[in-house]
């Protein structure tokens, strides 16, 4: 690249911006854009609501062990009664409304879901709804499972 170029546009930019330039350029919240270049990505096949900068909404955890397997689901501030809890073969479904609060105020700020969401998960394991227990507790959804015996059909060779 030609120094002489460079120079020239860094002056229009800056007699642009006034002498704020390199401040402006520098003083971005560089902490919000490193923790959502840290934040775990959902696999391929899982569809999930956004907030705002691409937050998904509800996050979750999936945890496991040799018998178990774990799904917390935090949705603050929503009711029992405004979740659904479906299965689709090896997803699980999850749909509600997080109402927003104190309606009659002025957003100043806000970092909180508001509205629909959707969010599809896809499970370790194949299983049947009547192997799922769900629970709510204090905002989060707590769904587990018991992992299916893992054996192999043997297959006779001639």
């Amino acid at each position: 690249m030609d120094m002489d170029k460079l120079k020239q546009w860094l002056d229009i930019a800056q007699s642009m911006h006034g002498n704020d330039f390199w401040k402006t350029i520098f003083d971005q919240d560089m902490a919000g854009f490193m923790d959502e270049q840290k934040r775990e990505k959902p696999t391929d096949g899982e569809n999930m609501s956004q907030g705002k900068k691409g937050d998904i909404f509800p996050p979750i955890d999936i945890l496991e062990n040799d018998k178990e397997v774990i799904i917390l689901v935090e949705i603050p501030g929503v009711k029992k009664e405004d979740i659904e809890l479906g299965l689709n073969g090896d997803s699980l479904l999850i749909k509600g409304v997080s109402m927003q609060f104190f309606s009659e105020f002025r957003k100043k700020y806000s970092e909180r879901f508001y509205g629909e969401f959707k969010r599809s998960i896809k499970l370790p394991d194949e299983i049947k709804p009547e192997e799922i227990q769900a629970k709510f507790w204090n905002g989060i959804l707590i769904v587990s499972y018991l992992k299916p015996p893992s054996y192999v059909q043997p297959i006779n060779i001639e």
